[in-house]
């Protein structure tokens, strides 16, 4: 699966160098997105002649109109594929909707943002368990692999002054390992110093204590020797694919290879750390809700 994600250099050679200039909610808008700009491109809508500036992030509709000038380009992102633009000259977004889906490369990773429209982590309009107000949502860790080393639970909080009872249980055990009372989002400990297994299965869950009854999704998770993971991104690395990526690539491999073999917490990691560095990226961000779509059906 790895080695199919040579496309991605396409989308992501820009991405360090260009922050996206706003984030869509791609069910809004049918169309495609737009992922590079250079030079002076622009765009009309039926009914406005006023020509506007197209910015990397934005989505273009099917019925615009878009104009390229002398030496610009900009990419486009339609469902799986992407496709850069440099044509000089007046555009139809119908057609090249066609030409990118006729001679654009295929991106996994824009199949998987466009597989997250209307998904956004921590939108209170969805349903209860994903970021709902009336919800506790795990942050970290999610289930999967852990490594058996001091790790951090985190989760959402409710209204203030709310307290909240972790509870961590050994396959389906009705006794719990660790019962914990905090009024804060978070917990650490390290398994090495209580009563945890490499290898064995636990479920936690966390719940609100001050009478509403709200309680988390359980996540069942499984610790293992830091090693294994050392391995298994080593793995990885010998890869022609992650030698000839960019930095911000390398990451995005890391963050697939690990959320394939099961390791969720550490490629929510990754993600975490390229979205500090680029809170803007409107692919990027659309890809982290994918994830959290795909680990959430599973």
């Amino acid at each position: 699966m790895i080695s199919k994600l040579v496309a991605i250099a396409l989308l992501f050679t820009i991405a360090v160098s260009n922050s996206f200039a706003q984030t869509n909610n791609l069910d809004e808008v049918p169309g495609c997105l737009v992922t590079d700009v250079t030079r002076k491109v622009t765009y009309t809508e039926p009914g406005n002649p006023t020509p506007k500036p197209v910015t990397a992030g934005m989505v273009l509709a099917d019925d615009a109109t878009v104009v390229v000038g002398k030496k610009a380009k900009f990419t486009l992102v339609c469902d799986d594929r992407s496709l850069t633009v440099n044509k000089k000259g007046s555009h139809q977004m119908a057609m090249l909707y066609k030409d990118v889906q006729a001679k654009g490369e295929v991106s996994r990773f824009a199949k998987m943002a466009f597989a997250a429209k209307g998904f956004v982590r921590g939108d209170t309009t969805k349903k209860k368990g994903w970021g709902d107000k009336d919800s506790i949502l795990f942050n970290a860790p999610l289930k999967g692999k852990m490594t058996f080393e001091p790790t951090k639970f985190s989760w959402t909080t409710l209204k203030p002054g709310s307290n909240y009872n972790l509870k961590i249980y050994q396959n389906n055990a009705s006794k719990a390992i660790i019962s914990v009372m905090a009024s804060v989002g978070h917990f650490t400990f390290d398994p090495t110093q209580l009563s945890f297994t490499p290898g064995v299965t636990y479920n936690a869950v966390i719940a609100e204590v001050n009478g509403q009854n709200v309680a988390s999704q359980v996540v069942s998770f499984i610790f293992v020797n830091y090693e294994d993971v050392i391995n298994a991104m080593e793995d990885l690395k010998v890869g022609k694919e992650y030698k000839n990526s960019n930095e911000m690539q390398k990451v995005l491999l890391e963050a697939e290879g690990l959320e394939n073999l099961g390791y969720h917490s550490l490629a929510n990691e990754r993600y975490i750390g390229l979205l500090s560095k680029e809170p803007n990226n409107s692919l990027l961000n659309q890809m982290y809700a994918a994830f959290w779509k795909r680990i959430s059906m599973e």
